[in-house]
């Protein structure tokens, strides 16, 4: 094998491995990404409050790779609901493209949603 082949491979070797480690920053980069929208929506909902005169709802958060929410959050008219659910769209949005993207698996139990919502200490709690 002469140098100029030797050359040849160490080079696809070499953008190999950057092509590999630039797909790994991504990914870290896009789940750090969906981790600081769940901190902030989770923040979101666990400012609601109630007290009997709030409308009480819940959400389904999250996508899962094989469908389906991963959980659902209980929340009230107390705080801005349109800013609240449109944040919770483009979460659930942001994970399932993800999931795509990145090849995901999750477990494929299905999560029933809750049975309704209860105001307990003050706060929008979800019955299970």
């Amino acid at each position: 094998m002469n140098n100029s082949n030797l050359k040849s491979i160490w080079i696809l070797v070499c953008c190999s491995i950057l092509t590999l480690a630039c797909k790994k920053d991504d990914q870290a980069s896009e789940q750090k990404k969906l981790e600081k929208m769940y901190t902030e929506i989770k923040a979101m909902a666990e400012t609601s409050t109630c007290n009997g005169d709030q409308e009480l709802k819940y959400i389904a958060v999250g996508s899962k790779a094989c469908g389906g929410p991963v959980g659902y959050f209980a929340y009230s008219s107390s705080i801005n609901m349109y800013a609240f659910e449109r944040s919770v769209a483009q979460y659930n949005q942001y994970q399932g493209d993800y999931n795509k993207k990145w090849n995901a698996v999750s477990d494929c139990t299905f999560l029933m949603p809750p049975k309704g919502i209860t105001c307990e200490n003050g706060k929008p709690k979800l019955v299970q």
